[in-house]
C-alpha cells in the first residue's frame, strides 16, 4: 500500500471514529428530546379527548359562560372542533421538530459511516456487495 493510500485510509478511519463519537454524545440528547416530544404529542391527544366531552362549540361556549372552563380552554376547544385531527399535526412543539432534525442528523452521520466503511473494504468485497444489492 502506498503512503498516499495509507494516509487516505487513516483519514477515513478518523472520520468514522469521529462520527461515532458525535453520535454517542448526542444519543442521550436525542432520547430526552424524543421523550419530551412524545409527551407534548400525548398532551395534544388529551386535549382532543377532553374537548370531546362537549358535543359542540356552543356547548363549550355555554360551559365557559357558566365559568366551568376558562376562556383559554374554550378557545382551545373551539380550535379542536374547527381543525379536528389536523390539530394534532398542526400544533407541533419545538421539541418534536428538534427530534426530527436530530434524528435526520444522526441518520446522515450513520450513512456517512457506512459509506466510509464500504470504501475501506477491498475492491473484491465492494464488488460482491454491489452485486448482492442489484439482485
Amino acid at each position: 500500500m502506498t503512503d498516499k493510500k495509507m494516509k487516505e485510509r487513516n483519514a477515513m478511519i478518523l472520520e468514522i471514529q469521529s462520527r461515532k463519537v458525535v453520535i454517542e454524545k448526542i444519543k442521550n440528547a436525542y432520547k430526552r428530546l424524543k421523550r419530551q416530544a412524545e409527551a407534548n404529542y400525548d398532551k395534544r391527544k388529551l386535549k382532543i379527548q377532553s374537548a370531546s366531552e362537549y358535543k359542540s362549540v356552543d356547548e363549550a361556549h355555554d360551559a365557559w359562560g357558566y365559568d366551568c372552563i376558562t376562556e383559554k380552554q374554550y378557545n382551545e376547544i373551539r380550535k379542536i372542533f374547527e381543525q379536528g385531527e389536523e390539530y394534532l399535526e398542526k400544533h407541533v412543539s419545538p421539541q418534536e421538530v428538534a427530534t426530527k432534525i436530530l434524528g435526520e442528523f444522526i441518520g446522515r452521520l450513520s450513512y456517512e459511516i457506512r459509506s466510509f466503511e464500504f470504501e475501506l473494504l477491498p475492491p473484491e468485497e465492494q464488488e460482491r456487495i454491489r452485486k448482492l444489492k442489484k439482485s
